[in-house]
């Protein structure tokens, strides 16, 4: 049982990650056709299917997140998002990054909101969600 500081901050952090994906989701979405040609000129295969999955993953994930349902499948599949979306602006020299700290503030960005995601994959959404109205 959480208190209802922990049940708060929980909330916040919800809502703080959702805040991350759902501006960037909203516009992927506005502008489909846009971003799927610009998939298109990064040379990936089926790039309409490609854009709808990561769209709709941008877009609806941060609504199920913010709501707190279904935790675990909702901060996977970010966390795939947000990795694939690392490799995609990276690609393979993402290692070599890592190793470079001072260069790319925007790799340890991702890499804490990941961070994020793991700890509501393990703690859960909290008293303030859906889930737990259930």
């Amino acid at each position: 049982m959480l208190s209802r500081s922990e049940d708060c901050a929980l909330f916040l952090g919800r809502v703080f990650v959702a805040a991350l994906f759902l501006p960037s989701g909203f516009s992927k979405l506005m502008a489909f056709s846009a971003f799927a040609a610009s998939l298109r000129a990064k040379g990936l295969p089926y790039p309409e299917v490609v854009a709808g999955i990561l769209v709709a993953a941008e877009f609806l994930g941060p609504l199920a997140l913010f709501i707190g349902l279904w935790p675990r499948v909702t901060a996977l599949a970010l966390v795939v998002l947000t990795a694939g979306t690392l490799w995609l602006s990276h690609g393979p020299s993402v290692f070599s990054l890592i190793l470079r700290p001072g260069q790319n503030g925007e790799l340890f960005e991702r890499l804490a909101i990941i961070g994020g995601l793991l700890f509501y994959f393990s703690s859960g959404p909290g008293g303030w969600s859906r889930t737990s109205l259930r």
